[in-house]
C-alpha cells in the first residue's frame, strides 16, 4: 500500500512539472514572436526595436548567473522560481503602459532580469529532482506553441498591448504551480545543500568541469542560431514568396513538430547513444541552415517543417542532460544556467548582431549562410573535444 501511494505522489508530482512548463513557457511563446510588431505599432524603429532586444538578452546573461548562484544556494529553489515569475508578470504590466523608447529599454531590460533565468532554473529543478526531463521538457514546447497561435489571435482582436497581458497571467499561474511541487525525491545534493548553509556553492567550481566547459563553448555555435532563427525566418519565408500570415503558419508547424521528437529522444538515445544522436542533431541543423541558404520556396519551408523539431527535439533535450550527467550534482543548477548564460543568450547575441549585418549586405539567404557556418564550427568542435565518445559520467562512477 505504501509503494501505491509513493507512486501516487510520484506521478502527482510528474503532472505537476509538467503543468507548470506549459505556463512558464507560454508567456515566451506569447511576447517573442509578437514584441517586434508591438514595438513597430507604438513608433519604435527597427533600430530602436533591435537595441530593445540586444539590451534584454544581455541583460539575461547577468541574470542567469546571478539567479543560478542564488538557486543554487537556497534552502528551497522553487521560492527563487515562484519570485522570478511574479517579478516577471509585474515588469510585463509596467511594460504595457510605456512608449518612450529609453524608458521602455530600461523596464524590458529589468523584466529580462526576472524572466531569463526561469528556464534554465526550472530545468535544473527538474534534472535535480530526477523526473523525465524529456517527457516534462515536451510540455514546454507544447505551451510555446499554443501560446504563439493564442498570441497571434489575442494581439490581432484586442491589441498587441494584450500580449503583456497574457504573458503576467500565465507566468503567475506558473509560478504558483511550482510552489505546488514537492522537492522530497530531489537529487542526494539537495540535502547537502540545504543542511549545511556555510558549505556555499561558487560558480569557480564549474571551471573544474572540463567536460561541461566544453558543451558550452559548443553550444554558442549551435543554440545561438536555433534562438535568432525565430528573427530571421520570417524574412527568408516572406523572399520565398510567404505572406505574413504563413510565417504565423509555419511557426506553429515548426515549434510544434518539437514535442513528438522531445518524447522520442530519450529512446533514441538508448539505442544509438546519447553521444552520437546529439552529433547527428548537429549535423542535421548544419545542413537544415545551409539548405535555407539556397533560398527555398516558402512551400518547401513549411513542407520540411519537422526538420526543426529533429534538431530542437534532440538538442533541447539530450544537451542539457548531457551537461548535468558529467557534473559533480552539487553545480547542476550552476552549469544550467551558465548554459543558458553562455550558449543560449551569448549564442543569441552573437548571431542575432552578425545576422543582422549579413542581411544588410547578402539579404535573408547570406544570414542562413552564417547560421550553417557556425553550426559547422560546433559540430567540429564537439568532435575535436572527443563530446562525442561515449563514457561513463560522474553519475555512474
Amino acid at each position: 500500500m505504501q509503494k501505491t501511494e509513493k507512486k501516487s505522489e510520484k506521478q502527482n508530482n510528474t503532472r505537476k512539472f509538467k503543468t507548470a512548463y506549459i505556463f512558464i513557457y507560454a508567456p515566451i511563446g506569447v511576447l517573442c514572436p509578437l514584441i517586434g510588431q508591438y514595438l513597430s505599432s507604438i513608433g519604435f524603429s527597427g533600430t530602436q526595436i533591435g537595441t530593445v532586444t540586444a539590451v534584454s538578452t544581455g541583460v539575461a546573461i547577468f541574470a542567469s548567473t546571478f539567479w543560478g548562484d542564488k538557486y543554487t544556494n537556497c534552502r528551497d529553489g522553487r521560492k527563487v522560481l515562484f519570485f522570478l515569475c511574479i517579478a516577471a508578470a509585474a515588469m510585463a504590466l509596467l511594460n504595457s503602459f510605456i512608449t518612450v523608447f529609453a524608458i521602455f529599454t530600461i523596464t524590458y531590460g529589468v523584466m529580462y532580469f526576472f524572466q531569463g533565468p526561469v528556464m534554465g532554473l526550472a530545468d535544473a529543478m527538474v534534472l535535480e529532482s530526477d523526473e523525465n526531463f524529456a517527457s516534462v521538457r515536451l510540455c514546454g514546447a507544447v505551451g510555446y506553441a499554443l501560446s504563439v497561435f493564442a498570441g497571434g489571435k489575442i494581439g490581432g482582436l484586442l491589441g498587441l498591448d494584450k500580449i503583456f497581458i497574457v504573458y503576467a497571467v500565465t507566468f503567475v499561474i506558473g509560478g504558483l504551480i511550482v510552489m505546488t511541487i514537492r522537492l522530497q525525491n530531489a537529487h542526494p545534493h539537495e540535502i547537502e545543500k540545504t543542511s549545511d548553509t556555510e558549505d556555499k556553492i561558487k560558480f569557480s567550481e564549474l571551471f573544474k568541469e572540463k567536460k561541461a566547459i566544453a558543451l558550452i563553448i559548443c553550444g554558442i555555435f549551435m543554440f545561438g542560431t536555433n534562438v535568432a532563427n525565430n528573427t530571421y525566418f520570417s524574412f527568408l519565408f516572406r523572399d520565398g514568396g510567404g505572406t505574413v500570415a504563413g510565417v504565423g503558419t509555419a511557426f506553429l508547424l515548426m515549434v510544434g513538430s518539437e514535442a513528438p521528437f522531445m518524447a522520442l529522444a530519450p529512446k533514441l538515445a538508448a539505442k544509438f547513444s546519447q553521444q552520437r544522436l546529439i552529433a547527428a542533431a548537429m549535423i542535421l541543423s548544419a545542413v537544415r541552415f545551409g539548405w535555407y541558404a539556397s533560398g527555398p520556396s516558402s512551400q518547401w519551408l513549411i513542407a520540411l517543417f519537422f526538420l526543426q523539431g529533429m534538431v530542437n527535439g534532440v538538442l533541447l533535450v539530450e544537451y542539457m542532460k548531457y551537461i548535468s550527467s558529467v557534473v559533480n550534482p552539487r553545480v547542476i543548477g550552476i552549469a544550467v544556467s551558465a548554459f543558458y548564460a553562455v550558449s543560449s543568450n551569448g549564442g543569441t547575441i552573437l548571431c542575432n548582431f552578425f545576422g543582422g549585418v549579413a542581411m544588410d549586405h547578402f539579404g535573408s539567404v547570406g544570414v542562413y549562410g552564417l547560421f550553417s557556418t557556425l553550426n559547422v564550427i560546433g559540430v567540429v568542435m564537439y568532435f575535436a573535444f572527443g563530446l562525442h565518445k561515449e563514457k561513463k559520467s560522474k553519475k555512474d562512477e
